[in-house]
């Protein structure tokens, strides 16, 4: 008697929600916080269908579950647990992690199960990842912002030349159509060059979907080292190696905001030098390796431990957030950010060296 008193406040006291099934499915068990969790008062549920506790799609199907392994014996959630959805009184699906146990007893198989309402951990999971999506994009911003005047430089020129091209153009329609076809198509290469611009910087700053797909990274590499190059005073400053195409699962995106993030401030390290130079490797290899390197004057020792924290930067201008993002990126896809203190020169390089490192897609993403 005192044994069953003592489960019977243990079942009760208990935190998660706790409920037994006889092999009918009907509800023979249903504790205080399964009560608080679906909303449902014991009265309303014990002798019911566990079914009226699951979304349509699951109730409509688990009379099957239970007959299925009561003649094969084949368990596809006894004693293994995992995520499913419930419906509370109000008929709102919500997340919870299901655990299920079985025991008999005068000869008769029943099934308890142990229920952990995950609403507020997803709902908390959802808040960290929309936050971090917020920082993100004011990352990004931020960068764009840094290059503006540069940016705002490099579209002037586009169409300044449009304009110029088309007065010219109005000149010779009449006296020579030949030549002003010939300008106009001038024209039409200057605005797609205005319109390539527009189009990188839009990849740099738009809001990443979160969404992982397969993406082919020398497009991703190409397409950072171009809007890079747009705002450089010296272009061919910066040069890719690679050992071949590649191929990562992730947010194209994101990553792309990394190498832009390597690149630029390679270029700011190197400067006006008569020499400078910025390369970006790529080797393969499970991690794939993404290597950033400049001849600039590196880093000094005593900044290097402060490199990835937030707000802590060597520049006077941005808000010294930019490799802070980059490195949670990374992490986010499984990789890793490093700074590579330089052991002399190689190659003209040897100022700063950034290695994104990130991980080769397996089979479930090819």
């Amino acid at each position: 008697m005192f044994e069953q008193q003592q489960l019977r406040a243990l079942i009760d006291t208990a935190v998660d929600g706790i409920l037994s099934i006889s092999a009918d499915g009907r509800v023979r068990l249903y504790n205080r916080a399964s009560e608080r969790i679906f909303g449902y008062s014991a009265e309303e549920v014990l002798g019911q269908d566990v079914a009226m506790l699951m979304p349509e799609h699951h109730a409509r199907n688990h009379g099957q579950y239970i007959e299925n392994y009561l003649s094969t014996g084949e368990a596809r959630i006894i004693g293994i647990g995992r995520q499913v959805q419930g419906v509370k009184k109000d008929g709102s699906v919500f997340p919870l992690h299901l655990s299920v146990g079985e025991f008999r007893e005068a000869g008769e198989r029943y099934f308890v199960g142990i229920i952990h309402d995950l609403s507020e951990q997803m709902a908390e999971r959802e808040r960290t990842r929309a936050l971090q999506e917020q920082i993100e994009l004011i990352g990004r911003h931020s960068a764009v912002s840094e290059m503006g005047a540069a940016l705002a430089h490099e579209l002037n020129q586009p169409l300044t030349a449009v304009d110029l091209f088309l007065v010219a153009a109005e000149r010779k329609l009449e006296n020579d159509p030949d030549g002003a076809r010939r300008i106009f198509a001038r024209v039409r290469e200057e605005a797609e060059r205005a319109g390539n611009i527009v189009r990188r910087i839009r990849q740099m700053v738009e809001r990443s979907d979160g969404e992982h797909s397969l993406f082919d990274l020398g497009q991703v590499i190409d397409s950072a080292v171009e809007l890079c190059r747009t705002v450089s005073q010296r272009p061919d400053t910066i040069r890719i190696e690679t050992t071949g195409p590649a191929m990562l699962f992730g947010d194209s995106t994101q990553i792309r905001m990394i190498l832009v993030n390597l690149i630029k401030n390679a270029l700011d390290a190197v400067g006006d030098q008569p020499r400078g130079q910025v390369v970006v490797r790529v080797r393969s290899g499970d991690p794939l390796r993404i290597e950033v390197l400049d001849n600039g004057p590196g880093v000094g020792p005593e900044f290097e431990d402060k490199l990835f924290q937030p707000f802590a930067s060597t520049k006077t201008k941005g808000l010294g957030i930019g490799l802070s993002i980059c490195r949670t990126i990374a992490e986010a896809h499984g990789g890793r950010l490093l700074y590579k203190a330089p052991d002399g020169y190689r190659d003209g390089l040897g100022g700063a060296s950034f290695i994104l490192e990130l991980p080769q897609p397996d089979e479930r993403n090819l």
